[in-house]
């Protein structure tokens, strides 16, 4: 059977209801490397549109402010939260850069 091809990579696994997809490829050396793709569009279309019917003001115990892949996540906040670094959470959650993740305005 034909593996499916990216280059170098070959597709490992696709999960389309998490929109997950695994590929690896041989280095020189002989070793595997592993990437693992996520389509995040939908989630950003939904963050977007949850962002327009979220109310302004923070009264209550409970506001839904982001929506954040795992890949994003354990890539730049899992320490910080196993860490218990809320005010770099914060930080984040407030940088103009990671804004698409977000479901709220507001500063956290």
């Amino acid at each position: 059977m034909a593996r499916i091809r990216d280059g170098d990579w070959w597709l490992v696994d696709h999960d389309f209801q998490l929109g997950r997809t695994v590929w690896a490829r041989t280095n020189g050396d002989g070793s595997t490397t592993y990437r693992t793709d996520y389509n995040v569009e939908k989630t950003l279309e939904i963050n977007a549109k949850q962002k327009t019917l979220a109310e302004n003001n923070w009264k209550g115990d409970y506001h839904h402010v982001a929506s954040i892949p795992l890949n994003v996540f354990h890539d730049q906040l899992a320490e910080a939260s196993r860490q218990r670094d809320d005010k770099y959470l914060s930080k984040w959650l407030n940088d103009s850069d990671n804004a698409a993740w977000r479901t709220k305005e507001g500063r956290v």
